[in-house]
């Protein structure tokens, strides 16, 4: 549904046990996809057809087939996939270079080539995101395989899910998630808040630290950045003693804002669009 509106042995016992130690070896050393052509997979909160796929050397149209999945964006946790032969998994490229350009920021520079922006600071040992210089040469880790987008219809199914495993009202949280980004995880905004929930990475990193530690790919995952956002209203909502409105208000303009100047003018904006699109929803 979409709205109107938008906004982790002995030396002779070597010889009788060797056939099967070189079985086990063999096992070992065989792709996943060619020693376990009967395995089947269970789906791991955070994961997409595409990384399960990825992980066992398969076609993301012949996991789906298998399967009998219509729509590739949309699995569940614990879910069971059945996991069949396929093509091994290409290693991953050795890490490359960049060089900074005018103009440019590290966050920009982390999705250009298809990494995180903590993945670019840890390998980089760089403490502050805020800071880099013309002519700095960054070592850029290799690239993942990133998700394929969500659907409108495959967002939504994600969070509905997030809204019933945080406790938010599943219209509130669809309306949010609409509001900031229009349900786009692509979207990153001038001042940095990144995904469908539109996270700043300070928020973020307070959010995986306490709320939720898996949601580790929240800056590329839609499911991790949507999980990772109803967990921060969440816990808004219970700083704000359970009013939706005010925990809304929180969400936007912080509570600290809010505490020191009290609610602005498009906080109060910003909570009234939510709700009318919440109630779009229902």
């Amino acid at each position: 549904m979409t709205p109107n509106t938008p906004r982790s042995a002995a030396r002779h016992g070597l010889r009788a046990h060797l056939p099967a130690i070189l079985l086990v070896a063999l096992a070992v050393a065989l792709p996943v996809s060619l020693a376990s052509a009967n395995q089947t997979h269970e789906v791991q909160p955070g994961e997409t057809l595409s990384s399960i796929a990825a992980r066992y050397g398969l076609s993301l149209e012949a996991i789906a087939a298998d399967n009998g999945i219509a729509d590739p964006n949309v699995i569940f946790a614990g879910q069971v996939l059945r996991v069949g032969p396929g093509e091994p998994a290409v290693a991953p490229p050795a890490t490359r270079s960049h060089t900074v350009a005018e103009g440019e920021f590290l966050l920009t520079i982390a999705r250009d080539h298809g990494v995180t922006l903590g993945e670019l600071l840890e390998i980089n040992a760089i403490a502050d995101p805020n800071v880099v210089y013309v002519g700095q040469v960054l070592e850029i880790p290799p690239a993942r395989n990133a998700p394929p987008p969500l659907s409108h219809a495959g967002t939504e199914v994600v969070i509905r899910a997030a809204a019933e495993e945080f406790g938010v009202w599943q219209p509130l949280l669809l309306g949010l998630a609409w509001l900031e980004s229009g349900w786009n995880q692509a979207m990153v905004s001038p001042v940095g808040a990144i995904g469908t929930m539109q996270l700043m990475p300070a928020t973020a990193e307070w959010g995986l630290e306490y709320l939720a530690p898996d949601a580790v790919n929240w800056e590329t995952n839609a499911r991790d950045n949507i999980r990772l956002g109803a967990a921060v209203y969440a816990q808004l909502l219970q700083q704000a003693d359970w009013d939706i409105e005010l925990a809304l208000a929180f969400y936007y303009q912080g509570w600290k804002s809010i505490e020191t100047y009290g609610m602005f003018e498009d906080t109060h904006e910003y909570v009234a669009n939510v709700m009318a699109l919440a109630r779009q929803f229902e």
